[in-house]
Parts: C-alpha cells; sequence; structure tokens
C-alpha cells in the first residue's frame, strides 16, 4: 500500500485553510448553503468523483468509482454549526453573531473532503465505489433520516459506513471504540399539566397547576430511581417549566419540556410508557390532567460489532485504539446504523501536551488543527483496507 502521510500533508495546508473557512462562517441546520459549496469547490475537480448536490437540502454526495466493482463503502461527515456566542479568540473565530462551531463539524467536513482527494490519488488499491456523506442538521434537524429517505445509501448500494467525531477528553492519537449502544436515543418531552386556575390566596378553589407539575418532576425521577435496573442508563431531565402570568395567580396550566436519553431500544419504550403513567396518575391524585407527548427524535446509535472491530484493527496501523464508554448524548448517524452495518468512533483532538481542552457544545470548543491529519488518515485507511479487511458480512 501506498504511504499514505506525503500525501496528506501535501494537503495540510490548504485543509487547515479550509477549516478556518468554515469556522468564520458557520451555518444552522438545514442552512449549509455556503458549506455545500465550499466542498463542491474541493471537489469538483478531483478525479473519478461524481456530486450530487441539494440531498436533504444542502447535503453533498461525492462518490468516487461509482463504476467499479467491489462494494461500496461509505463515509459521513455532519455540516452544521450551533447557536452559540463564541468566546475563542483565536483569528478564524466565526464572523456571525450567535453562532458558531462549537461541535467541531468544521473539522469533521475538513477531515472527509482530505480523505477524498487522497483516496483520489491511491488509484487501482480502490476496488469498489467510496461514497462521502455531506450531511446537513446533525444538530437536532435529523439530517440523516432524511439522507436516508433520498436514498443515499443506494445505487450503489452501500454495504457498510463509518463516521467519525472529535473527541476532546482524548488525546490527538487516540481513537475511542465502543460496540453495541455508544450513544443514546434523544427524545423531547412536552407534559401540559392542567387544573383550575385561581387567586393565589384562595388555593383551595382551585386545582394548583405548579403544585402538580412540581410533584411530577419529582415522580419522574422514580421511573430511574426504581424502575430501570441498576446496570441501564436512563436520563429524564425536564429542563423547561413555563406556567403563570403573575405572582398572585394560580395558572390553569403548566408546561413541562425536557429530554429522554436511553442506550438500549427495549428500554426506550419501556420508559415512554412509565412517563406516562407516571405523569397521568400523579395528576390525577389531585384532580388535574396531564398530557404526555413525546416526540420520537433520535435512537439509540448502535455500532455494528463487526464494523466496529474492524475500526479498531484499521487504527491500530497508525493510531491507538482505546475501549470508550457510551454516552447520553444524541447523534443521527444512528439511522445510516439502522440501514446497514455501521462504526462511528472518537477521534482525540486534545493536544497532547495539554491535561484538559474544551469540551463539546463549550462556547470557546475548537477543533484543534492537529487532529486533522489524523481524521484524514483514518478515513482513508478505513476505505482502502475494506474490501480486503472489512467485515466479513459487508464484503461480498
Amino acid at each position: 500500500m501506498r504511504e499514505l502521510q506525503p500525501l496528506i500533508n501535501s494537503l495540510l495546508p490548504d485543509l487547515v485553510a479550509l477549516r478556518h473557512e468554515l469556522h468564520r462562517h458557520p451555518e444552522l441546520a438545514y442552512e449549509e448553503h455556503a458549506t455545500a459549496a465550499r466542498i463542491v469547490d474541493q471537489l469538483q475537480h478531483v478525479p473519478g468523483i461524481t456530486l450530487r448536490t441539494g440531498v436533504a437540502g444542502t447535503g453533498v454526495v461525492a462518490t468516487l468509482g461509482a463504476d467499479r466493482p467491489g462494494p461500496c463503502v461509505a463515509l459521513r461527515a455532519d455540516m452544521d454549526a450551533l447557536p452559540i456566542e463564541e468566546q475563542g479568540d483565536h483569528a478564524h473565530r466565526s464572523t456571525v453573531p450567535g453562532k458558531m462551531h462549537a461541535c467541531g463539524h468544521d473539522g469533521h467536513v475538513t477531515c472527509l473532503v482530505g480523505a477524498a482527494q487522497v483516496l483520489a490519488q491511491l488509484g487501482d488499491e480502490l476496488e469498489g465505489p467510496v461514497k462521502f456523506l455531506f450531511q446537513p442538521a446533525e444538530e437536532g434537524g435529523a439530517g440523516a433520516r432524511r439522507m436516508c429517505e433520498e436514498g443515499v445509501l443506494d445505487d450503489p448500494p452501500v454495504q457498510a459506513i463509518f463516521g467519525l467525531h472529535g473527541w476532546p477528553t482524548l488525546p490527538q492519537g487516540q481513537v475511542g471504540v465502543h460496540a453495541g449502544g455508544f450513544l443514546a436515543s434523544s427524545d423531547r418531552l412536552h407534559i401540559a399539566v392542567r387544573g383550575v386556575g385561581a387567586h393565589a390566596a384562595f388555593p383551595h378553589e382551585g386545582i394548583d397547576t405548579v403544585l402538580v407539575a412540581a410533584h411530577i418532576i419529582v415522580a419522574l425521577q422514580s421511573i430511574v430511581a426504581r424502575n430501570t435496573a441498576p446496570l441501564d442508563s436512563v436520563v429524564v431531565t425536564v429542563s423547561q417549566v413555563h406556567g403563570g402570568t403573575a405572582f398572585n395567580i394560580i395558572p390553569g396550566q403548566v408546561l413541562l419540556t425536557g429530554t429522554i436519553r436511553t442506550l438500549h431500544a427495549a428500554t426506550r419504550e419501556r420508559t415512554f410508557a412509565h412517563i406516562h403513567r407516571v405523569a397521568t396518575d400523579t395528576a390525577r391524585a389531585f384532580g388535574a390532567t396531564a398530557a404526555v407527548v413525546i416526540d420520537d427524535g433520535y435512537p439509540v446509535l448502535e455500532n455494528d460489532p463487526g464494523a466496529t472491530e474492524y475500526v479498531r484493527r484499521v487504527a491500530a496501523h497508525t493510531m491507538t485504539p482505546v475501549d470508550i464508554a457510551p454516552v447520553m448524548g444524541g447523534e443521527d448517524f444512528a439511522f445510516y446504523a439502522q440501514q446497514v452495518p455501521a462504526s462511528f468512533v472518537a477521534l482525540g483532538v486534545r493536544p497532547v501536551d495539554r491535561d484538559t481542552y474544551p469540551t463539546l457544545h463549550q462556547a470557546d470548543y475548537d477543533f484543534h488543527d492537529g487532529a486533522i491529519p489524523l481524521g484524514v488518515g483514518l478515513h482513508v485507511d478505513i476505505a482502502r483496507r475494506f474490501w480486503r479487511e472489512g467485515p466479513r458480512s459487508s464484503v461480498a
């Protein structure tokens, strides 16, 4: 196999410049028009690559070697930023008020662009097609679901898909891997508590929805403490409480919103049922009602064991794979994993000379440039070794 490092090094100045440009001009979910245009500009003249634009609104699918006879492997990067005011002091800080790449998607895009450019130079090492999925709206917009609905895993059919995420708790040079449930399901909870409004001085003339809502919030914690196995993982968080118009009026309605996280599909369904029962029965005990609505969000991200072991083997050639525990954050890469064997891994971004680094979704987070060649190399190795070393279920 051809040595990768010289190829990556030759591209690195341009890749760093690309990431800085993306970081300066962040775009929120389904608004990534300029980001997509920059991706197209980088890849449209790369030999052997065909481009499909406007996928899921703003997504780009680049296919290298579409007519090659071997099985197709896919690599994915997300493009969207977050509605956060950046606090960093670097020269490439966001120029858009209230928006920044606080989750490192600028780095993910850059690594995948670099991988496409390198793989295009490897010629006969590639026995089948490689799809590069530049996806919009990971941050709550379920862009991956729309990408799947619009056929990105078809024509040619994808045999396995891989993705990475910058991980600030890991040093550069390490790759975190985990088979099975890696990132939690992420669903939105809405509870409307309805009672009878009254003057605050005469609570006995009404049904106090604030009191009922408080009891529901406390009672919901019993689902984790007493209805879930101690070695299972569930989070039920009420993060917003809306009710009332004045200090001396008991409102007739209080609205609760929050999030539900689990690491197993069966646990997810049981938790939904517990929430309905706890909320409605608690309200009924006070003479009130509770209407529960759960927005179906992201499923559990299930890493295929064979695909994950393959990534571990590949990473070991140039980096240090480490076992990483599941986390309760959500990731819409889970929608791809429901369709084909998949593995999502954690790429260390913390400089090795630092003990700490700003974490994801913080106002001073920045995908470190030192992680770019590592991410490019990992993507390239996953693709170019796939046809001979990949998981057996994925290789014809």
